[in-house]
């Protein structure tokens, strides 16, 4: 059964959705820097044979609410810690898997509250730091910067969709991508993620060191990296998993070749296969 509702969790609603049997053990879906809770519509319901699903949209986000503070991690973390509270659990160990950004996060709650994480997964994130791609701060502000979304209409942001998207595109999934954006004004699209709070993210992301945390985390961490369709794996992406393999006492990696970014959009059946062999 899916369902849809309102959290709230301190002075914020979230907007969250639930797969499966409330009493099964809880399994929270962590999704990425402007993007949303659908990231994750199409793997959701498989992962209910033994868990309680759930997927939220994090503040700055989709449905939830909007402050302008409180994108570092920690808040962030203490988002998850309050709604998973919120929904019953309290202090009983949850299952994490977050995407990109959402990884970097599902590491950092993973090391920070080990005795409150069963299992993590970084789906193709957390792994990275980002000063390798920007070494300062000025060279990421721009690097990191969102689109600008000017005088866009919903074709417009279709069209988008299908660019960022390129070989991965599926007409299945355009629905989902487009929560990503506000579309009450037709003429005037924007995601709902204000550049000032994406910014606010992306400037924790860039200072955020992987290698700090590997150690502290105790769960057993499934690492699924994507391969852009065509490629080949980069000598820097195998040394950053190395780098987790080495340091995190359970951690292990799988590469998926072929793949985009949004990998629970593009190839949920075969994700779902890769998360249903770690989480059994």
């Amino acid at each position: 059964m899916h369902t849809e509702r309102f959290v709230r969790v301190g002075d914020l609603n979230f907007y969250v959705q639930s797969w499966g049997d409330a009493g099964r053990p809880p399994l929270f879906l962590v999704h990425g820097l402007a993007s949303t809770s659908h990231m994750f519509d199409l793997i959701a319901e498989p992962l209910t044979a033994h868990y309680s699903v759930y997927a939220y949209d994090q503040r700055g986000h989709g449905q939830s609410d909007k402050p302008s503070d409180g994108y570092e991690f920690e808040p962030i973390a203490r988002d998850l810690d309050l709604l998973a509270d919120a929904l019953g659990y309290v202090d009983q160990p949850l299952t994490v898997i977050g995407h990109s950004w959402g990884a970097y996060t599902a590491l950092y709650y993973a090391a920070t509250r080990p005795d409150r994480t069963a299992k993590a997964v970084l789906l193709d994130g957390g792994i990275r730091p980002l000063r390798d791609l920007f070494p300062t701060w000025a060279e990421g502000e721009i690097g990191l910067a969102p689109p600008p979304y000017v005088d866009m209409t919903v074709d417009d942001i279709k069209q988008f969709i299908r660019k960022w998207q390129a070989a991965g595109y599926r007409p299945e999934t355009e629905p989902l991508a487009l929560t990503v954006f506000d579309l009450s004004d037709p003429h005037n699209v924007h995601a709902h993620l204000s550049r000032a709070n994406n910014m606010l993210i992306a400037r924790a992301l860039w200072e955020f060191e992987p290698t700090n945390y590997y150690a502290r985390t105790r769960c057993p961490l499934l690492i699924v990296n994507a391969v852009d369709p065509g490629k080949s794996i980069s000598p820097e992406m195998r040394t950053y998993a190395l780098q987790a393999e080495t340091l995190a006492p359970s951690a292990r990696v799988h590469w998926m070749i072929d793949t985009i970014h949004d990998i629970p959009w593009h190839r949920p059946h075969a994700l779902t296969a890769v998360l249903a062999d770690f989480l059994d």
